[in-house]
Parts: structure tokens; C-alpha cells; sequence
């Protein structure tokens, strides 16, 4: 973990000899809310398999320039950087066939499926409800680049893209169908979860982690969600949450 008063720095890739994950913090070291990283922390846990993070801030992306990418997850795995989270649980399953993600055929087919529909249908809201909360954790050396490229992207103000009532509303219309999928069962693939399950518990992770909980902890959802992240907890101790 890199300390405030330590000088960033990028590893040799060829001295690794364990699972580095590269991921998302904010000015807290220890505030971890990507929901991109969060799938590949939910995959590694599923597999039982130990990691070193790195925490990096939006404005340290030097220490990822090895890998070729200026966004996280990066994995590297035996000197092999691997990035994109879905990319990183195809990786995962080749390389340890123990309890498999994404399976093959019509379930790895199933699962891109389930995260290209959990992007469009959940990241809107989501931004809509959590733009501004992320702008707050960030370091203060990195506000002005958030601010700045952010706005860009979206072509206004971020205090005037946001619109809590209105993401929340529109948050809880696209859970809908999972709220009706997860009825009769506890996971999203049925007994136990897989892919599916992570690469949308991510998205709520994002959420969650920023002090937003906009499902009903009664709710399907909020049962399932709920299960996901103890059960991560069991393993790996209390989630840091942020307070606003």
C-alpha cells in the first residue's frame, strides 16, 4: 500500500511472482469504490485466491503505465498484465480452474451478456446519484482534474448533473427485473454465486461504498446484496465505508 508520504512508484513487472491488483481509492487509502475493481476483488475472493492491492488515486496513473493502460482493474498475475474486468475473470479461470467464473459456451456467453446490460442499465443512475460523492473522497490534488474531465465528458456542471432523486428513481426501475429474477432463489445463477452475481454486486458495490444504499435491505435485491458482501466479509474482514 502507497502511504501519503511516500513517493508514488511503478514495480518491475518481471520481479512479480504474485496477483497485484491495481484499483481505484480516493483521498482515504483504504476507500476502495470502483465498481470495476469490485468484481475482480468479488472474483479473487470466490477463488480463494490471495492478492497484494495497490491503491491509486485518479491522479497516479503512472503506476499502471507498465501495463499499457491508464485504467483500473489491472491485474498481473506471474508478470502477465491483465485488464478489463470480464477479461480479468476469463484470465482467472484459465490460469485457476478451481471453482470457474465465466464457464464456457452459453454461460461465458450469458455472463458478457448480464455485464454489458448492468453497465447501460445501472451506470446512469448510479453517476447521477454518486458523481458528486466521488468529487468529495477524491484527494485534493486530484479535484481539479475530476472536475475538469468529468464535465467535459457530460458537457455541464457536475453539481448540475446530479440528481439523486431522479438516479435513485431510475436506479430502482432497472433493478426491477433482478428484483423478480432473485424472488424464488439467492442468487442471480441459482444455489451459489458466479459472474453473474459479481459483475452486478460491483455496480451496487460502487454505491454502497460511497454511504448510498437505494434498495430496501427487506428487498430481493437487498437480501442478495447483502449475502454477497458478508459472505466477502467472512473472508476478508469489514468493508471500509464512506461518511458523508
Amino acid at each position: 500500500m502507497f502511504f501519503a508520504n511516500e513517493e508514488p512508484f511503478v514495480l518491475n513487472i518481471e520481479e512479480k511472482t504474485m496477483l497485484e491488483l491495481y484499483e481505484l481509492c480516493g483521498a482515504d487509502r483504504e476507500l476502495l469504490f470502483s465498481p470495476y475493481c469490485w468484481r475482480v476483488r468479488l472474483a479473487l475472493a470466490h477463488k480463494g485466491l490471495d492478492f497484494h492491492s495497490h491503491p491509486m488515486r485518479f491522479g497516479e496513473k503512472q503506476l499502471i503505465a507498465f501495463s499499457g493502460q491508464k485504467l483500473v482493474p489491472v491485474l498481473v498475475d506471474d508478470g502477465q498484465a491483465v485488464h478489463d474486468s470480464v477479461a480479468i475473470f476469463a484470465h482467472l479461470d484459465a490460469r485457476y480452474p478451481q471453482r470457474p467464473l465465466l464457464g464456457e459456451g452459453a454461460a461465458a456467453e450469458r455472463a458478457r451478456l448480464v455485464e454489458r446490460l448492468s453497465f447501460h442499465a445501472l451506470r446512469m443512475p448510479l453517476l447521477k446519484l454518486l458523481l458528486l460523492r466521488v468529487y468529495q473522497v477524491c484527494a485534493e490534488q486530484d479535484r481539479d482534474y475530476f472536475r475538469s474531465s468529468r464535465e467535459q465528458a457530460f458537457g455541464m456542471r457536475l453539481e448540475d448533473f446530479v440528481d439523486p432523486p431522479g438516479g435513485e428513481q431510475q436506479l430502482r426501475q432497472a433493478l426491477a427485473p433482478l428484483e423478480a429474477w432473485l424472488g424464488d432463489k439467492p442468487y442471480l445463477e441459482g444455489d451459489a454465486a458466479g459472474a453473474c452475481d459479481y459483475l452486478v454486486a460491483g455496480m451496487l458495490f460502487w454505491a454502497w461504498c460511497l454511504g448510498v444504499q437505494p434498495w430496501a435491505e427487506e428487498s430481493a435485491v437487498g437480501a442478495w446484496f447483502t449475502r454477497i458482501r458478508q459472505a466477502y466479509e467472512r473472508d476478508h474482514g469489514p468493508i471500509k465505508r464512506a461518511s458523508f
